[in-house]
């Protein structure tokens, strides 16, 4: 029987190539090459676009908004006007609450621990609590006439304000959030 499928080929297989095969590019089609100078510029600046990639796909707009505020408040309120420049902005529980925000954000979404439908609650509680401390913290300046401790007290105090009010959008926006 002879047919399309049963005839065999009538030419030889080709010999093996002695050209070696031709390298992958370095960098991914469409994106610029990585500068030539500068190497541990380069690679932190590629560490945090990875990093800051990785937090835009594990978290939604509320809970990256939380997180940043909370970030935010430990970081540049606490150790950065209140521990290193003597400023006191914040009280300890209020820098207790923002880390228990960002650890349980880290642990809910990194696979540690699932929280299931009480995370909405979690986050939102925690991040409308850092609202009114902000708030609580602003009325309080306004009440005693503001204080004339300077300029970068002033700075941390609005810093803290500004995070704080984020926090609570942001925690808003994630209690508001229906999970299917």
């Amino acid at each position: 029987m002879s047919g399309p499928g049963n005839e065999t080929p009538t030419t030889p297989p080709k010999a093996p190539s002695t050209t070696p095969p031709k390298a992958p590019p370095t960098t991914p089609p469409g994106q610029p090459a990585p500068p030539a100078g500068g190497g541990s510029t380069a690679q932190a600046t590629a560490a945090v676009s990875n990093a800051v990639s990785i937090l835009r796909q594990r978290l939604v707009a509320g809970e990256q908004l939380v997180l940043t505020a909370a970030a935010s408040i430990v970081v540049i309120v606490y150790l950065l006007f209140q521990f290193i420049l003597d400023y006191p902005v914040v009280s300890d529980f209020t820098v207790v609450m923002a880390v228990l925000t960002i650890l349980a954000i880290w642990i809910h979404r990194w696979g540690h621990y699932d929280f299931g439908n009480g995370y909405r609650i979690v986050i939102g509680a925690l991040g409308l609590s850092l609202a009114l401390f902000a708030v609580i913290n602003f009325l309080a300046w306004v009440r005693v006439g503001g204080d004339s401790a300077g300029f970068l007290h002033l700075i941390g105090r609005i810093i803290f304000w500004v995070s704080g009010i984020a926090a609570g959008y942001g925690a808003w926006l994630v209690f508001r959030l229906r999970e299917d």
